[in-house]
């Protein structure tokens, strides 16, 4: 309903994404980027270089 009476209202999602600032942490050991993961034990930040590189760091 909102959409019919304002059709301007309706975000872009790759406006959206790019608006919002995201934290880009950097591995200390090979330099790759960081991405998050789920594990056993909650949330963890991995290498996304893993295997190679097993670096974590915690949320």
């Amino acid at each position: 309903m909102i959409l019919q009476m304002n059709p301007a209202a309706k975000p872009n999602p790759k406006q959206v994404i790019e608006q919002m600032p995201q934290k880009q942490l950097i591995c200390d050991r090979c330099g790759n980027q960081m991405v998050l993961r789920k594990g056993p034990r909650g949330e963890f930040y991995g290498c996304s270089a893993y295997p190679k590189c097993r670096n974590t760091k915690a949320v």
